[in-house]
């Protein structure tokens, strides 16, 4: 990465920052005052075992909610649903799955279609940041799969349990990345040229698409998909990568990063509000904002969901 490209990085990264200067006490007063209950909801967090998965599940627990998390590390699980039971989840069911597998996606999707009973709440919130390339075994490169189509293919599966609820919602993660991306539709995946850092943007720039076109088809049923921002989280999102560009993200992430628990608190507070979140719409910071124009267009969000089906 060069230092042009950490420079306009580091400036993204301030903005997101000084959004969240201001965001700090609304969290505060948040967590503090907020009445809010999900007793007798089910909610699914893919992603749980770190990060801002961990957090909102436990603070959904909090609540009430009943939690179905899924992650890839069965240890890592199995303490995200001690502490959940311990802050007050009734129920805590744990799938270990490899989310960058479309298989693996609809194998999860089957068995929780099997065992029956409704779902009030998608979080799809998995996904990563990686400086290197590589190609899953099903020939999808892993960013794309993991931060794209992993959204995709489980939300569809998951539909009629989704309709099972009274008031069902899809949150997806989403970022302000997505206005550093662009869809080149020749390198979707970086068959022909690969940045890691683009790669992720381009993600977040789907995810948004996405949902947009998700909430059209869905149009007045009862389930309501959004996309949120977490804002820039002191997470372990990018840890694993190595060079100067791992090193860069990790330093900006620990001097301007938030806590897990403030980059989790728009999606708590989507799921969990009554009031019904706008159909196709993207949060950030317990607002609703307005993406770049490239994730207005209806073009490309039409031809996104016609290669997201085939891939």
């Amino acid at each position: 990465m060069t230092f042009a490209r950490l420079r306009k990085v580091e400036d993204s990264v301030f903005q997101w920052t000084a959004i969240g200067l201001r965001y700090d006490s609304i969290y505060k007063s948040s967590v503090e005052n907020s009445p809010l209950s999900m007793e007798g909801k089910v909610v699914l967090i893919t992603g749980a075992t770190r990060g801002i998965g961990r957090s909102g599940a436990i603070r959904l627990a909090g609540l009430g909610a009943r939690l179905i998390l899924v992650g890839r590390h069965r240890g890592r699980l199995e303490e995200v649903a001690r502490l959940s039971r311990e802050a007050g989840a009734p129920e805590v069911a744990l799938y270990v799955v490899d989310l960058s597998l479309r298989k693996e996606v609809m194998d999860l999707v089957g068995k929780l279609i099997a065992r029956g009973g409704k779902l009030d709440v998608l979080w799809n919130n998995a996904g990563g940041y990686f400086t290197e390339r590589r190609v899953t075994k099903e020939g999808i490169e892993r960013t794309w799969a993991l931060n794209h189509i992993a959204y995709v293919d489980l939300t569809q599966g998951l539909i009629p349990l989704l309709e099972k609820s009274e008031d069902p919602r899809v949150i997806c993660t989403a970022s302000e990345a997505h206005r550093m991306g662009g869809l080149r539709w020749d390198n979707l995946q970086g068959e022909r040229s690969w940045n890691g850092w683009k790669a992720y943007c381009r993600t977040k720039l789907a995810n948004i698409l996405y949902v947009a076109e998700q909430g059209r088809r869905l149009n007045e049923s009862k389930i309501r998909i959004c996309a949120v921002h977490p804002g820039l989280v002191n997470s372990a999102l990018g840890d694993e990568n190595q060079g100067l560009s791992g090193v860069a993200f990790r330093m900006l992430k620990l001097l301007l990063g938030k806590t897990n628990e403030e980059g989790a608190d728009t999606a708590v507070w989507l799921a969990s509000r009554s009031e019904r979140p706008t159909q196709g719409a993207y949060y950030a910071y317990r607002k609703e904002r307005v993406p770049k124009a490239s994730a207005q267009s209806f073009e490309s969000a039409q031809r996104l969901w016609g290669i997201s089906q085939r891939v």
